[in-house]
């Protein structure tokens, strides 16, 4: 995807995505991989990631949330990948493919949390 496709995807998104970095992990088939994320919505997160992982890309990702015992485990879809050198710190967009409903109600809670204690 180009830098102006991936610019307008950005533009096209549906949740508010917050910028909030936060540690994940994921599995490949072949590797065991942590990163850190530079923002998160509901639907998904982007991912910073010196050699992003190509479109399509599905994988088990798990992240912690604050007040919570156990992280957050879903699996995600690579939408869209900002490539090295492109000006943009470099990553992948991911989309949840599912979160259970106690996950969908902890992040959104977290995130919801979040945005009130940024300065208005």
């Amino acid at each position: 995807m180009s830098l102006s496709a991936a610019r307008s995807r950005v533009e096209k998104r549906v949740q508010q995505r917050m910028s909030v970095r936060i540690h994940v992990t994921y599995d490949t088939i072949d590797d065991f991989l942590d990163d850190y994320t530079s923002n998160v919505s509901i639907g998904g997160m982007f991912i910073e990631r010196e050699e992003p992982l190509p479109r399509g890309t599905r994988f088990k990702l798990r992240f912690r949330v604050p007040n919570r015992d156990r992280p957050v485990e879903t699996f995600g879809t690579v939408q869209w990948v900002v490539p090295p050198g492109s000006g943009m710190t470099s990553g992948m967009g991911i989309a949840f493919d599912e979160l259970s409903p106690s996950d969908r109600n902890d992040v959104e809670a977290w995130l919801e949390d979040h945005r009130a204690s940024l300065p208005a």
